[in-house]
């Protein structure tokens, strides 16, 4: 209360610390950020590729959980030394140097070894290249025995089946292959706008191939269909090309916009599309009834505020009873029937699917079709092999900062944290060693365009139930 009598106040325990005051590594260690790794030397393509691949926690328990094959192989090295990396970025302690993952991932492939006679310093790589060798060491060092295949053929390995048509003649039958994939490649032409228009120039193509009825080469529509759909899709823009002349692999700038919630329901095949149905219009549901309900609960909040407000404006019950008479009553409110304290009195029960049992006994499958995007790899540069590469991660909804109040100088006007609040999305930018804080709208900008960073890998995950 004003004017009483209270304690003397303490000097603080420790001095007032601003983190405009602070240094990179004492900002990113008190709000407790995902570490950064460190360049040694052209390495942003592995820093990238291992920094989305770390957002897979199934990837990181797997890798604690199982025995890792002991026989002194290249497969066994590079995984053990992934495992202990993984394990040390998980201690969220400042930056991180791989120098032991580096050194056997430059051991298991000559390329990465490679020298710029120029420069004398290693080469930059493509970091597709180097996302799919280590998926490939990781397959082959990893054995999981709760898993009726490895990790990675059941976690982020997928299957369609492809049916060739002859189009010169009809009356040829068709003929279908069935094949796996790790990723799924995003075709770019002047045609591509988005994504899914991407992925469906990579799924119809037109090739030649030799016809058994005409006896020659000819003309097929190779048609695929998804049969399988792994939990973790990767999906590949396809933006260099090789360039003769140049003796170079030159790159598509175009905008590509991709989306953060992927339904690919309609590049499955009938029969998994089927099995999809009871999960996916589940999530649909769930999807419609949040959206409505937030907007309820913003006009409630709204009619709330309008009411304090209301209120406030109104006479005082004294300057009422001398302008109306002593025997005036006082006016009573009456109470918000749509306030947002009551708005969930309408919620409706939406029952969780029952899913085909084919599904459920598939470990590491994506029962609904539906993902969300959780990382992006980006590129800047002209060439793969030369340029930038940085990783955007999804920050976790569950993932908090180390309380602010423990900057007892508080939050700094300039720093982009200030102003979070519930509805905020936010992503961790790794560019090597720096690590940063941003919101959606910055991954929005990845889209490519222009020279900015752009989308090379997005990697998407299995939409959750709960």
């Amino acid at each position: 209360m004003m004017g009483s009598v209270g304690g003397a106040i303490s000097r603080p325990s420790k001095p007032l610390k601003f983190l405009e005051d602070m240094t990179y590594e004492e900002v990113t260690k008190e709000l407790k950020f995902s570490s950064g790794l460190v360049n040694l030397g052209n390495t942003c393509y592995m820093s990238s590729t291992i920094q989305c691949l770390y957002s897979i926690k199934e990837l990181m328990n797997s890798l604690n959980e199982n025995q890792i094959d002991s026989n002194n192989s290249i497969d066994s090295k590079l995984t053990s030394s992934l495992r202990d990396l993984f394990n040390i970025l998980n201690k969220k302690s400042g930056s991180v140097t791989p120098t032991a993952f580096l050194k056997n991932l430059r051991l298991s492939n000559s390329m990465y070894n490679e020298i710029d006679r120029e420069s004398g310093v290693h080469k930059q790589q493509d970091a597709e290249e180097c996302w799919n060798d280590i998926l490939s060491f990781i397959n082959k060092g990893l054995k999981d025995p709760k898993l009726p295949k490895n990790f990675v053929d059941s976690y982020l390995e997928g299957e369609f089946i492809t049916t060739y048509q002859c189009d010169e003649n009809p009356e040829e039958p068709p003929t279908h292959v069935v094949e796996k994939f790790r990723k799924l490649d995003c075709r770019i032409d002047k045609s591509v706008n988005y994504l899914q228009q991407g992925l469906t120039l990579s799924l119809v193509q037109k090739i030649n191939k030799n016809s058994p009825s005409l006896n020659r080469e000819a003309v097929y529509t190779a048609t695929s269909r998804l049969t399988r759909l792994p939990k973790y899709l990767t999906i590949n823009f396809l933006r260099f090309f090789w360039k003769a002349k140049e003796n170079i692999d030159a790159k598509i700038v175009k905008k590509v916009k991709f989306p953060f919630e992927l339904d690919v329901t309609e590049f499955t095949s009938p029969e998994l599309a089927s099995k999809l149905k009871p999960a996916r219009d589940y999530l649909n549901k769930r999807k419609d009834f949040l959206e409505s309900n937030n907007k309820r609960l913003k006009m409630a909040k709204i009619a709330e505020n309008d009411a304090m407000a209301g209120a406030a404006t109104k006479p005082k019950p004294s300057e009422e009873a001398s302008s109306s008479g002593s025997n005036s009553k006082m006016a009573v409110d009456p109470p918000v029937s749509n306030s947002s304290s009551n708005i969930f009195n309408r919620v409706p029960i939406i029952e969780k699917p029952v899913l085909d049992s084919s599904l459920t006994a598939d470990i590491g499958c994506n029962p609904s079709g539906v993902y969300d995007l959780i990382a992006v790899l980006t590129h800047t540069g002209r060439n793969s092999s030369s340029g930038h590469y940085i990783a955007w991660v999804k920050k976790e909804s569950e993932e908090s900062f180390e309380s602010f109040e423990t900057l007892e100088g508080g939050i700094s006007s300039s720093f982009n944290l200030k102003n979070i609040n519930d509805d905020t999305k936010l992503w961790y930018k790794f560019d090597d060693d720096k690590v940063s804080i941003v919101d959606e709208s910055e991954i929005v900008k990845l889209e490519g365009g222009g020279d900015w960073h752009t989308a090379y890998i997005t990697l998407y995950r299995a939409k959750n139930f709960d």
